[in-house]
Protein backbone atom coordinates (compact mmCIF):
# COMPACT_ATOMS: atom_id res chain seq x y z
CA UNK A 1 0.00 0.00 0.00
CA UNK A 2 2.72 2.29 0.91
CA UNK A 3 4.64 1.67 -2.37
CA UNK A 4 1.35 2.34 -4.68
CA UNK A 5 0.94 5.65 -2.39
CA UNK A 6 4.77 6.66 -3.62
CA UNK A 7 3.62 6.04 -6.95
CA UNK A 8 1.03 7.61 -7.13
CA UNK A 9 2.16 11.10 -7.90
CA UNK A 10 4.98 9.93 -10.78
CA UNK A 11 1.63 8.18 -12.15
CA UNK A 12 -0.02 11.46 -11.90
CA UNK A 13 3.26 13.21 -13.23
CA UNK A 14 3.32 10.94 -16.27
CA UNK A 15 -0.75 12.00 -17.22
CA UNK A 16 -0.01 15.81 -16.99
CA UNK A 17 3.04 15.78 -18.73
CA UNK A 18 1.20 13.55 -21.88
CA UNK A 19 -2.12 16.03 -21.47
CA UNK A 20 0.49 18.94 -22.34
CA UNK A 21 2.31 17.29 -24.96
CA UNK A 22 -1.46 16.32 -26.54
CA UNK A 23 -2.41 19.88 -26.15
CA UNK A 24 1.07 21.36 -27.74
CA UNK A 25 0.50 19.21 -30.55
CA UNK A 26 -3.09 19.81 -30.88
CA UNK A 27 -1.86 23.75 -30.92
CA UNK A 28 0.59 22.87 -33.03
CA UNK A 29 -1.20 20.79 -35.82
CA UNK A 30 -4.00 23.70 -35.73
CA UNK A 31 -1.37 26.29 -36.70
CA UNK A 32 -0.02 23.94 -39.78
CA UNK A 33 -3.49 24.10 -40.73
CA UNK A 34 -3.79 27.49 -40.41
CA UNK A 35 -0.68 28.29 -42.30
CA UNK A 36 -1.66 25.69 -45.14
CA UNK A 37 -4.68 27.14 -45.48
CA UNK A 38 -3.10 30.84 -46.19
CA UNK A 39 -0.38 29.40 -48.34
CA UNK A 40 -2.71 27.16 -50.49
CA UNK A 41 -2.80 26.84 -54.15
CA UNK A 42 -5.94 28.22 -55.09
CA UNK A 43 -6.76 27.48 -58.47
CA UNK A 44 -9.99 30.66 -58.58
CA UNK A 45 -7.88 32.73 -58.38
CA UNK A 46 -4.85 31.44 -60.89
CA UNK A 47 -7.32 31.87 -63.40
CA UNK A 48 -8.79 35.21 -62.28
CA UNK A 49 -5.34 36.36 -62.79
CA UNK A 50 -5.43 35.10 -65.93
CA UNK A 51 -7.83 37.10 -67.37
CA UNK A 52 -6.84 40.37 -64.99
CA UNK A 53 -3.42 40.58 -66.71
CA UNK A 54 -5.16 40.17 -70.19
CA UNK A 55 -6.83 43.18 -69.36
CA UNK A 56 -3.96 44.98 -67.89
CA UNK A 57 -2.27 44.07 -71.24
CA UNK A 58 -5.01 45.18 -73.45
CA UNK A 59 -5.32 48.82 -72.12
CA UNK A 60 -1.87 49.74 -72.04
CA UNK A 61 -1.55 49.47 -75.02
CA UNK A 62 -5.28 50.65 -75.97
CA UNK A 63 -4.31 54.09 -73.85
CA UNK A 64 -0.91 54.13 -76.04
CA UNK A 65 -2.69 54.19 -79.40
CA UNK A 66 -4.84 56.70 -78.08
CA UNK A 67 -2.41 59.21 -77.20
CA UNK A 68 -0.46 58.54 -80.46
CA UNK A 69 3.10 58.75 -81.35
CA UNK A 70 5.95 61.47 -80.94
CA UNK A 71 5.41 62.64 -84.28
CA UNK A 72 1.78 63.14 -83.97
CA UNK A 73 2.30 65.27 -80.74
CA UNK A 74 3.14 68.95 -81.01
CA UNK A 75 6.42 69.24 -79.85
CA UNK A 76 6.05 71.01 -75.91
CA UNK A 77 2.78 70.80 -76.24
CA UNK A 78 0.79 69.32 -72.78
CA UNK A 79 -0.09 66.14 -74.96
CA UNK A 80 3.65 65.52 -75.87
CA UNK A 81 4.66 66.04 -72.19
CA UNK A 82 1.89 63.84 -70.91
CA UNK A 83 3.05 61.28 -73.49
CA UNK A 84 7.34 61.99 -72.32
CA UNK A 85 6.13 61.02 -68.86
CA UNK A 86 3.88 57.90 -69.28
CA UNK A 87 6.43 56.88 -71.17
CA UNK A 88 9.47 57.23 -68.56
CA UNK A 89 6.74 55.83 -65.86
CA UNK A 90 6.56 52.83 -68.55
CA UNK A 91 10.48 52.41 -68.18
CA UNK A 92 10.47 52.95 -64.56
CA UNK A 93 7.58 50.09 -63.77
CA UNK A 94 9.75 47.89 -66.00
CA UNK A 95 13.04 48.58 -63.61
CA UNK A 96 11.57 48.17 -60.82
CA UNK A 97 9.37 45.11 -61.24
CA UNK A 98 12.69 43.50 -62.31
CA UNK A 99 15.05 44.69 -59.62
CA UNK A 100 12.15 44.34 -56.62
CA UNK A 101 10.01 42.17 -57.58
CA UNK A 102 11.94 39.50 -59.70
CA UNK A 103 15.38 38.81 -58.88
CA UNK A 104 14.59 40.36 -55.16
CA UNK A 105 12.38 37.95 -54.46
CA UNK A 106 14.51 35.16 -56.08
CA UNK A 107 16.26 34.71 -52.96
CA UNK A 108 13.86 33.35 -50.73
CA UNK A 109 12.52 30.32 -52.95
CA UNK A 110 17.00 29.72 -53.26
CA UNK A 111 16.84 29.31 -49.29
CA UNK A 112 14.41 27.15 -48.93
CA UNK A 113 15.94 24.97 -51.32
CA UNK A 114 19.41 25.23 -49.27
CA UNK A 115 21.19 26.42 -52.31
CA UNK A 116 22.16 29.72 -50.14
CA UNK A 117 24.36 27.35 -48.24
CA UNK A 118 26.44 27.00 -51.09
CA UNK A 119 26.32 30.63 -52.95
CA UNK A 120 24.31 33.49 -52.02
CA UNK A 121 24.17 34.95 -55.07
CA UNK A 122 22.17 32.83 -57.05
CA UNK A 123 19.75 35.27 -57.88
CA UNK A 124 22.13 37.85 -59.59
CA UNK A 125 24.56 34.84 -61.60
CA UNK A 126 21.07 34.01 -63.06
CA UNK A 127 19.95 37.48 -63.67
CA UNK A 128 23.02 38.19 -65.77
CA UNK A 129 22.12 34.88 -68.03
CA UNK A 130 18.94 37.01 -68.93
CA UNK A 131 20.77 39.88 -69.24
CA UNK A 132 23.18 37.99 -71.65
CA UNK A 133 20.47 36.75 -73.40
CA UNK A 134 18.71 39.80 -74.23
CA UNK A 135 22.33 41.59 -75.13
CA UNK A 136 22.63 38.81 -77.77
CA UNK A 137 19.26 39.06 -79.18
CA UNK A 138 20.06 43.22 -79.52
CA UNK A 139 22.92 42.36 -81.33
CA UNK A 140 21.67 40.03 -83.67
CA UNK A 141 18.74 43.03 -84.15
CA UNK A 142 21.56 45.97 -84.23
CA UNK A 143 23.69 43.40 -86.68
CA UNK A 144 20.67 43.13 -89.00
CA UNK A 145 19.54 46.77 -88.97
CA UNK A 146 23.06 47.78 -89.86
CA UNK A 147 23.93 45.71 -92.56
CA UNK A 148 20.64 46.21 -93.96
CA UNK A 149 21.61 50.29 -93.97
CA UNK A 150 25.37 49.75 -95.29
CA UNK A 151 24.13 48.01 -98.48
CA UNK A 152 21.18 50.06 -99.20
CA UNK A 153 24.16 53.00 -98.70
CA UNK A 154 26.86 51.24 -100.87
CA UNK A 155 24.38 50.86 -103.62
CA UNK A 156 24.07 54.76 -103.24
CA UNK A 157 26.98 55.16 -103.66
CA UNK A 158 26.98 53.16 -106.92
CA UNK A 159 24.54 54.42 -108.76
CA UNK A 160 25.58 58.75 -107.74
CA UNK A 161 28.82 58.43 -106.93
CA UNK A 162 28.32 62.44 -106.30
CA UNK A 163 25.24 62.30 -103.93
CA UNK A 164 24.70 63.23 -100.59
CA UNK A 165 23.31 60.03 -98.81
CA UNK A 166 19.97 60.64 -97.43
CA UNK A 167 19.42 60.77 -93.64
CA UNK A 168 17.79 57.29 -93.60
CA UNK A 169 21.59 55.37 -94.26
CA UNK A 170 23.52 57.82 -91.93
CA UNK A 171 25.18 54.52 -89.59
CA UNK A 172 25.63 56.63 -86.03
CA UNK A 173 22.12 59.07 -85.65
CA UNK A 174 24.44 61.39 -83.66
CA UNK A 175 27.06 61.96 -86.50
CA UNK A 176 27.10 63.54 -89.45
CA UNK A 177 29.20 66.28 -91.49
CA UNK A 178 30.02 69.61 -89.71
CA UNK A 179 28.06 71.26 -92.36
CA UNK A 180 24.71 69.57 -90.98
CA UNK A 181 25.79 70.45 -87.72
CA UNK A 182 26.40 74.69 -88.68
CA UNK A 183 23.21 74.98 -90.88
CA UNK A 184 20.85 73.46 -88.67
CA UNK A 185 19.81 70.44 -85.44
CA UNK A 186 18.77 67.93 -87.87
CA UNK A 187 17.37 64.58 -86.43
CA UNK A 188 18.28 62.05 -88.17
CA UNK A 189 15.58 59.00 -88.26
CA UNK A 190 15.60 55.03 -88.47
CA UNK A 191 13.45 53.52 -92.08
CA UNK A 192 10.49 52.67 -91.72
CA UNK A 193 11.50 49.03 -92.39
CA UNK A 194 14.29 49.23 -89.97
CA UNK A 195 11.75 50.44 -87.47
CA UNK A 196 9.54 47.54 -88.11
CA UNK A 197 12.42 45.38 -87.64
CA UNK A 198 13.25 46.62 -84.49
CA UNK A 199 9.53 46.53 -83.29
CA UNK A 200 9.54 43.42 -84.45
CA UNK A 201 12.53 41.88 -82.30
CA UNK A 202 11.69 44.25 -78.89
CA UNK A 203 7.96 42.35 -79.42
CA UNK A 204 9.37 39.06 -79.28
CA UNK A 205 12.06 39.28 -76.45
CA UNK A 206 8.81 40.69 -74.27
CA UNK A 207 6.81 37.73 -75.57
CA UNK A 208 9.38 35.08 -74.50
CA UNK A 209 10.26 36.55 -71.29
CA UNK A 210 6.58 37.68 -70.64
CA UNK A 211 5.63 33.37 -70.94
CA UNK A 212 8.06 33.08 -68.44
CA UNK A 213 6.58 35.70 -65.89
CA UNK A 214 3.34 34.03 -66.48
CA UNK A 215 4.87 30.23 -65.98
CA UNK A 216 6.28 31.90 -62.62
CA UNK A 217 2.89 33.50 -61.72
CA UNK A 218 0.74 30.07 -62.09
CA UNK A 219 2.83 28.28 -59.79
CA UNK A 220 2.66 30.28 -56.82
CA UNK A 221 0.60 29.23 -53.86
CA UNK A 222 -1.95 32.44 -52.55
CA UNK A 223 0.84 33.97 -50.09
CA UNK A 224 2.78 34.59 -52.69
CA UNK A 225 0.05 35.42 -55.61
CA UNK A 226 -1.01 38.53 -54.66
CA UNK A 227 1.45 40.40 -54.34
CA UNK A 228 2.95 39.26 -57.22
CA UNK A 229 0.01 39.47 -59.42
CA UNK A 230 -0.04 43.58 -58.24
CA UNK A 231 3.30 43.69 -59.50
CA UNK A 232 2.71 42.23 -63.03
CA UNK A 233 -0.58 43.95 -63.56
CA UNK A 234 1.41 47.16 -63.25
CA UNK A 235 4.18 45.95 -65.07
CA UNK A 236 2.14 44.56 -68.19
CA UNK A 237 0.05 48.04 -68.01
CA UNK A 238 2.89 50.37 -68.72
CA UNK A 239 5.01 47.95 -70.83
CA UNK A 240 2.41 47.49 -72.66
CA UNK A 241 2.37 51.22 -73.39
CA UNK A 242 5.76 50.96 -74.12
CA UNK A 243 5.23 48.50 -76.59
CA UNK A 244 2.28 50.44 -77.97
CA UNK A 245 4.48 53.55 -78.80
CA UNK A 246 7.04 51.29 -80.30
CA UNK A 247 4.13 49.69 -82.82
CA UNK A 248 3.23 53.28 -83.63
CA UNK A 249 6.73 54.47 -84.50
CA UNK A 250 6.90 51.51 -86.74
CA UNK A 251 4.15 52.95 -88.71
CA UNK A 252 2.43 48.97 -89.41
CA UNK A 253 -1.13 48.59 -90.95
CA UNK A 254 -4.09 48.24 -88.92
CA UNK A 255 -4.30 44.20 -89.09
CA UNK A 256 0.03 43.77 -88.09
CA UNK A 257 -1.15 46.26 -85.35
CA UNK A 258 -4.01 43.83 -83.99
CA UNK A 259 -1.64 40.79 -84.13
CA UNK A 260 1.12 42.67 -82.37
CA UNK A 261 -1.66 43.78 -79.33
CA UNK A 262 -3.14 40.31 -79.63
CA UNK A 263 -0.04 38.45 -78.79
CA UNK A 264 1.55 40.76 -76.18
CA UNK A 265 -1.95 40.76 -74.70
CA UNK A 266 -2.14 36.58 -74.76
CA UNK A 267 1.92 35.82 -74.08
CA UNK A 268 1.79 35.92 -70.14
CA UNK A 269 -1.35 34.54 -69.81
CA UNK A 270 -0.35 31.68 -71.64
CA UNK A 271 2.00 31.32 -69.43
CA UNK A 272 0.04 31.07 -66.23
CA UNK A 273 -1.92 28.48 -67.86
CA UNK A 274 1.01 26.53 -68.49
CA UNK A 275 2.16 27.56 -64.59
CA UNK A 276 -1.16 26.07 -63.63
CA UNK A 277 -0.77 23.05 -65.44
CA UNK A 278 2.43 22.15 -64.41
CA UNK A 279 1.59 22.95 -61.18
CA UNK A 280 -1.36 20.59 -60.74
CA UNK A 281 0.37 17.59 -62.42
CA UNK A 282 0.24 14.95 -60.25
CA UNK A 283 4.29 14.64 -60.10
CA UNK A 284 4.67 18.30 -59.14
CA UNK A 285 5.63 19.25 -55.30
CA UNK A 286 5.87 22.87 -54.97
CA UNK A 287 7.33 22.71 -51.93
CA UNK A 288 10.19 20.59 -53.25
CA UNK A 289 14.02 21.56 -53.59
CA UNK A 290 13.45 21.13 -57.59
CA UNK A 291 10.48 23.77 -57.31
CA UNK A 292 12.21 25.91 -55.55
CA UNK A 293 15.45 25.95 -57.55
CA UNK A 294 13.01 26.23 -60.77
CA UNK A 295 10.93 29.46 -59.29
CA UNK A 296 14.28 31.38 -58.22
CA UNK A 297 15.70 30.46 -61.40
CA UNK A 298 12.85 31.92 -63.51
CA UNK A 299 12.50 34.83 -61.56
CA UNK A 300 15.85 35.78 -62.03
CA UNK A 301 16.39 35.18 -65.49
CA UNK A 302 12.90 36.83 -66.29
CA UNK A 303 14.76 39.93 -63.40
CA UNK A 304 17.57 39.97 -66.18
CA UNK A 305 15.45 40.46 -68.98
CA UNK A 306 13.37 43.03 -67.75
CA UNK A 307 16.41 44.95 -66.22
CA UNK A 308 18.15 44.78 -69.68
CA UNK A 309 15.36 45.91 -71.75
CA UNK A 310 14.46 48.92 -69.06
CA UNK A 311 17.68 50.12 -69.31
CA UNK A 312 19.21 49.15 -72.74
CA UNK A 313 16.28 49.07 -75.35
CA UNK A 314 13.60 52.08 -73.56
CA UNK A 315 15.14 54.35 -71.07
CA UNK A 316 18.81 54.41 -73.12
CA UNK A 317 17.22 54.96 -76.77
CA UNK A 318 14.24 57.34 -75.34
CA UNK A 319 15.83 59.83 -72.70
CA UNK A 320 19.71 59.06 -72.79
CA UNK A 321 20.77 59.09 -76.28
CA UNK A 322 17.46 59.95 -77.95
CA UNK A 323 18.73 62.93 -80.54
CA UNK A 324 15.14 64.74 -79.86
CA UNK A 325 16.04 64.93 -76.66
CA UNK A 326 19.63 65.91 -76.77
CA UNK A 327 18.95 68.39 -79.33
CA UNK A 328 15.89 70.40 -78.05
CA UNK A 329 16.27 73.79 -76.87
CA UNK A 330 13.76 72.93 -74.02
CA UNK A 331 15.11 70.90 -71.65
CA UNK A 332 11.03 70.04 -70.48
CA UNK A 333 10.47 66.96 -72.36
CA UNK A 334 13.19 65.03 -71.38
CA UNK A 335 12.94 66.32 -67.93
CA UNK A 336 9.08 64.99 -67.72
CA UNK A 337 10.36 61.87 -69.08
CA UNK A 338 12.94 61.42 -66.27
CA UNK A 339 10.06 62.43 -63.51
CA UNK A 340 7.85 59.52 -65.00
CA UNK A 341 10.95 56.79 -64.93
CA UNK A 342 11.42 58.06 -61.07
CA UNK A 343 8.02 58.29 -60.57
CA UNK A 344 7.83 54.56 -62.21
CA UNK A 345 10.48 53.60 -60.04
CA UNK A 346 8.48 54.89 -56.81
CA UNK A 347 5.30 53.14 -57.62
CA UNK A 348 6.51 49.81 -57.73
CA UNK A 349 8.88 50.04 -54.52
CA UNK A 350 6.60 51.57 -52.82
CA UNK A 351 4.36 48.29 -53.78
CA UNK A 352 7.38 46.18 -52.73
CA UNK A 353 6.80 46.86 -49.16
CA UNK A 354 3.83 44.63 -49.46
CA UNK A 355 4.37 42.92 -52.09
Amino acid sequence: MRMVLQASPGLLDLATSQQVNETVSSSQDMDMVGVGAEDAYDVNLQVAGVFIIMAASVLGMGLSYAFGSDAQAPSNGLLYLSLQMLKGCGVGVIISTALIHLIGEAYEPFEDAGMSEIYEQWPMVFAMVGMFLMAILEFVHHRLEFRSRHHVASAEEVEHPDATLPAEVTLNPLQGDGAHHESEKEVVTKSVASKQRSAVLVELSILIHSVLIGFDLGLQTKSQWVPLVIAITFHQFFEGFAVGQIVLDAQFTFWKKFAMTAFYSLTTSVGIAIGIATYLGQNYDGQSKGANITIGIIDSICGGLLLYTGMSVFWTEWFVVNPEMCLSDSLTPPTMGFLGVFLGMLIMSVIGIWA
